[in-house]
């Protein structure tokens, strides 16, 4: 899993400058992420096609694909997935468990 961490808003852009940014779920679609709104001339984290988004900030748990290699700010996190996994298996499955997922402060299974 790769924790997403925001650059600093001065590097913020409309002009398709550098890598396209998201920050949480506002820009998810029904699988896969919605064009582009923001870019960012510096990238800190990354993730690449086929990567699984997952919000970790309020709300907690909704999940996406990433179509394209983009910057990832604190509000999501990026699982991808070893060969040997399918990553349309996992999605599903997250997806099957996105009702149990739950907390503030992360993403965390709630107790049964």
């Amino acid at each position: 899993m790769i924790a997403g961490q925001s650059p600093e808003g001065r590097f913020y852009n409309e002009l398709r400058q550098g890598l396209p940014f998201y920050q949480g779920k506002k820009d998810f679609g029904e699988r896969a992420l919605k064009p582009p709104t923001t870019w960012t001339s510096q990238t800190t984290k990354e993730a690449l096609p086929g990567d699984i988004l997952m919000s970790v900030r309020a709300p907690v748990g909704p999940i996406n694909f990433a179509t394209e290699r983009i910057c990832i700010g604190r509000g999501l996190a990026a699982i991808r997935c070893r060969e040997e996994l399918d990553r349309d298996f996992l999605f599903y499955q997250l997806l099957s468990k996105q009702d149990e997922i739950a907390g503030t402060e992360g993403a965390v299974f709630a107790p049964r």
